[in-house]
């Protein structure tokens, strides 16, 4: 069994080791699967994009000769290319070899750190199945279609926009983090960076943020 992603320009990661499990779920329900007692495996079913989860490590070079290390390549370079696309919000294909997971998905979260003496990279990562959102007008009822109609009284009375918020940044805080915890989702980390004042508190580095800093969060 081997996990793939992949993206449209033919770029492919290889995941080094098997994690120990995989989840997949949907609002409605969630199905976790041990890797290595897989056999076979049935997806949820629902309306809502299906997420999947798994945790494990990428080997430093010191272990690259372990049996359980399938294509190994050095843990910064693996870092570097799922943040790339995380941050740059690639559509990929992730591909479990042996399953039926096959999908179009997006890397909703991927955090890792560095510790050992083996220079290994313990990460999380969580993906988000891709869908095509299709809006279409009164003129497609005769179709079957989903009709999606706003109304003009729904816009006046939309409430006012909430006062601004901000946070004040922790020891090992990072901007990905606090998007992480502030806004849920931590691949909307420019969406604070870029708030001129805490552009000019951080300066031009975004990784140079220091405890203590009191950052501004989108309202």
């Amino acid at each position: 069994m081997d996990f793939y992603l992949s993206d449209s320009e033919g770029n492919r990661l290889h995941f080094p080791v098997n994690p120990e499990r995989i989840t997949a779920a949907t609002a409605a329900r969630m199905q976790t699967y041990e890797v290595i007692e897989l056999g076979e495996v049935k997806l949820p079913q629902g309306q809502t994009p299906v997420r999947f989860s798994w945790e494990g490590f990428f080997p430093g070079e010191g272990r690259q000769n372990l049996a359980i290390v399938k294509s190994w390549r050095d843990p910064k370079e693996i870092a570097g290319v799922l943040s790339s696309w995380r941050d740059a919000g690639t559509r990929l294909r992730l591909m479990v070899t042996e399953t039926p997971i096959n999908h179009d998905v997006y890397i909703e979260s991927f955090e890792h750190t560095w510790g050992g003496g083996h220079g290994d990279a313990q990460y999380q990562i969580e993906l988000v199945q891709a869908r095509e959102l299709v809006v279409r007008t009164d003129g497609d009822k005769s179709k079957g279609a989903t009709v999606m109609i706003l109304s003009a009284s729904a816009s006046s009375t939309r409430p006012k926009p909430a006062p601004s918020k901000t946070y004040t940044v922790k020891p090992g805080d990072t901007f990905w983090g606090i998007a992480k915890k502030t806004l849920g989702n931590g691949s909307r980390w420019r969406e604070i960076y870029e708030i001129s004042e805490n552009t000019k508190l951080v300066g031009p580095d975004p990784n140079l943020i220091r405890p203590g800093q009191v950052l501004r969060l989108p309202v």
